[in-house]
């Protein structure tokens, strides 16, 4: 039980941060989206900036959810959830 707790705050903490990065970035898209509005529209530099700033976002928010998603797994498989419905419901 006890790693319960120490999963759940190391993992809160970790969470909190990724979320914390997320905002910072999204701060930062919409200054540099102010910059990049000042831009020729044709500009190959205003092209591939908007797409590395894109990327990145995607990249940061496909790396939380794929940790949210392992923390939920993790806790599943430790948790002997499969053991007690196979208990409960025998073949």
């Amino acid at each position: 039980m006890v790693w319960i707790m120490g999963a759940a705050s190391l993992s809160g903490y970790i969470l909190t941060a990724l979320f914390a990065i997320i905002a910072v970035w999204r701060l930062f898209r919409s200054a540099a989206s102010d910059l990049i509005a000042g831009m020729p529209k044709r500009s190959a530099f205003r092209h591939y900036t908007v797409s590395i700033i894109s990327l990145v976002l995607f990249f940061l928010l496909a790396i939380r959810a794929c940790y949210i998603t392992t923390i939920i797994v993790d806790t599943v498989f430790r948790g002997d959830l499969f053991e007690k419905v196979a208990v409960k419901n025998p073949t």
